[in-house]
C-alpha cells in the first residue's frame, strides 16, 4: 500500500469533521486526490469500519461538507473492500473554482493546500496564486507594471512573432485595463528580460560541484542569473566542462574523452526545472553535482499529479503557460511530453542507473546517478574505469578503484601505479590516508 502523499491520506475514523474540510479542501485547490477511511495512518494497516459506521457517515459526510466549504465542491463518496474489510474512500477532483475556503474562517485565513502528506494553511504568494487561478490565469500571465515591453530582449524569438501581433499571441504582454497600456507578463520577464531578478528575485540558479559522495563540502559554486534561456545555456556549458573531466591516454597526456552523463539528459533536467517550477516560491533552482551522482533541484511540487511509474508516458501538465510557450517557439521544448522519457532513456542507452524522480513537501528533485547499471556498455577496460573516476572526484583511493573495476587491492594499485609510471597521476599522503589525484 502507497504512503501518504500530496494525493492521498489515510484515517481510522473520522475525528473531527472540520479537520476533514480541510483536508478536502486542500486536495480541492491542488490536483485531487483520496481520504481512506478504515486504515491506520502509521502502519498503513487496514482497520476496516462497522456496517453501521458507514451508513452513518455516508449520510453525514456530505452534509458536513456542504455546509463548510466554499465554492461547493462534490467529492465522490463511496464503499471499497481492502483485505477483505470495508473502508470508505472520499475521492477529491480538482475545484473549476479556486481558491476554495473553510466557510467559517473565510477566503483570506480559510484557503488549505497539501504540502507533501500534510495540510497547512495556505499563505503569501501560494495564497495569490489559487486566487489567480479563478480569473483564470497563471501566475505567469500576471502583468508586471514597473516593467516596459521595450525592456525585453525578443531577438531569440522567430522574426513572425517579434511584431506586436506576434508577441500578443505568445502572451507576452497584456493592456491595462485603465491606460490600455502594453505591460509585460512575469512569464515574458523571465524568458525575455536580461535582469529578471530584479522583478522576480527567486529567478535564479545555484549551481554547485561537491566534494564527495554527501555532505555539503563545496568545492565550486556560483549564482547564475539573468534569463531562463541564458540560466540554461550557462549551466549547462559549466557542467559541460565539469563532466567533461574524463581523461584519456594521448601519448604521455591527459585529454579530454567524453562527458560522464548524456548531456541530453542532464539538459532535459535543467530545462525542467527553470520552465516547470513554481516560481510564486521563494528560492532559486540548485543544481549539485556529487562525485557519484547529479541533483537538480527545484521548487513546487510536480506540476500534475506525481505517479512515479506513469512518468515518462507523454503526459504533459504546463504550470507555466506563457513560459513554455516562448521556450517552444525558442527551441527549447522540442516537443511536450517527452522530456522525462528523453531523460530515461538517455541513461539506458549509457549504460547508467535509472534516473530517480523524488517530490517532498513544495519541491521536486531529479538524480542523475553516474553508476553504471549492467544492462549498457559497462566498463571492460581498467585503464577507462580508473579515468571514469577522475572525471569527477578531485582525488581517487585505491578502495575506488577496487569498487569500481571489482579488482583486489594489489591490481588496483598495480593500474595506479602504472598511471604514475606515465607521468599522468600523482601519489598524495602516507599508508591509509594514500590518495591519487591527476598531475597539474
Amino acid at each position: 500500500m502507497e504512503r501518504e502523499s500530496r494525493t492521498i491520506e489515510y484515517k481510522r475514523s473520522i475525528g473531527s469533521f472540520p479537520k476533514l474540510a480541510k483536508t478536502v479542501i486542500a486536495f480541492a485547490n491542488g490536483d485531487g486526490g483520496e481520504i481512506v477511511i478504515g486504515i491506520d495512518d502509521k502502519s498503513r494497516k487496514v482497520l476496516g469500519l462497522c456496517p453501521d459506521e458507514i451508513d452513518d457517515l455516508l449520510e453525514r459526510i456530505p452534509v458536513s461538507l456542504a455546509d463548510q466549504i466554499q465554492p461547493p465542491i462534490f467529492p465522490h463518496l463511496f464503499e471499497k473492500t481492502m483485505d477483505d474489510k470495508e473502508v470508505l474512500v472520499l475521492r477529491v477532483f480538482p475545484a473549476n473554482l479556486r481558491p476554495c475556503f473553510l466557510a467559517s474562517e473565510g477566503v483570506d485565513k480559510g484557503v488549505y493546500i497539501r504540502v507533501g502528506a500534510h495540510t497547512r494553511k495556505a499563505q503569501g504568494e501560494i495564497l495569490e496564486e489559487l486566487r489567480l487561478l479563478r480569473s483564470r490565469m497563471n501566475y505567469d500571465e500576471v502583468p508586471i507594471q514597473e516593467c516596459s515591453l521595450d525592456s525585453l530582449n525578443t531577438t531569440a524569438l522567430p522574426a513572425t512573432l517579434r511584431t506586436e501581433k506576434g508577441m500578443h499571441s505568445l502572451g507576452i504582454f497584456r493592456h491595462d485595463s485603465l491606460t490600455g497600456a502594453k505591460v509585460p507578463v512575469r512569464g515574458a520577464i523571465l524568458m525575455l528580460h536580461p535582469e529578471p531578478e530584479r522583478l522576480v528575485p527567486e529567478a535564479y540558479v545555484v549551481l554547485s560541484r561537491m566534494r564527495g559522495e554527501k555532505g555539503r563540502n563545496t568545492v565550486e559554486s556560483l549564482d547564475i542569473k539573468g534569463s531562463i534561456p541564458h540560466q540554461a545555456d550557462t549551466a549547462l556549458a559549466q557542467l559541460e566542462e565539469w563532466l567533461g573531466r574524463n581523461p584519456s591516454l594521448n601519448g604521455a597526456r591527459l585529454v579530454n574523452r567524453r562527458w560522464a552523463l548524456p548531456m541530453e539528459a542532464v539538459r532535459e533536467g535543467i530545462n525542467n526545472a527553470l520552465l516547470h517550477r513554481q516560481y510564486s516560491i521563494p528560492g532559486p533552482v540548485k543544481i549539485a553535482l556529487y562525485a557519484n551522482r547529479l541533483e537538480v533541484f527545484s521548487p513546487g511540487h510536480f506540476a500534475g499529479p506525481f505517479v512515479p511509474e506513469s512518468l515518462g508516458d507523454g503526459t504533459s501538465y504546463i504550470r507555466n503557460r506563457v513560459i513554455c510557450t516562448i521556450a517552444r517557439r525558442m527551441g527549447l521544448i522540442e516537443k511536450r511530453g517527452t522530456g522525462i522519457r528523453l531523460i530515461k532513456d538517455a541513461m539506458l542507452d549509457a549504460g547508467l542507473s535509472d534516473p530517480l524522480f523524488e517530490e517532498g513537501a513544495l519541491w521536486f528533485r531529479v538524480t542523475l546517478s553516474l553508476e553504471p547499471n549492467g544492462k549498457g556498455h559497462p566498463v571492460t577496460n581498467p585503464e577507462e574505469g580508473i579515468m571514469a573516476l577522475f572525471e569527477t572526484r578531485p582525488e581517487v583511493s585505491s578502495a575506488d578503484v577496487c569498487n569500481a573495476l571489482s579488482v583486489s587491492r594489489v591490481t588496483a594499485v598495480s593500474h595506479l601505479k602504472r598511471f604514475m609510471d606515465q607521468g599522468l597521476i600523482e601519489r598524495i599522503g602516507k599508508g591509509p590516508k594514500t590518495r591519487y589525484r591527476v598531475k597539474g
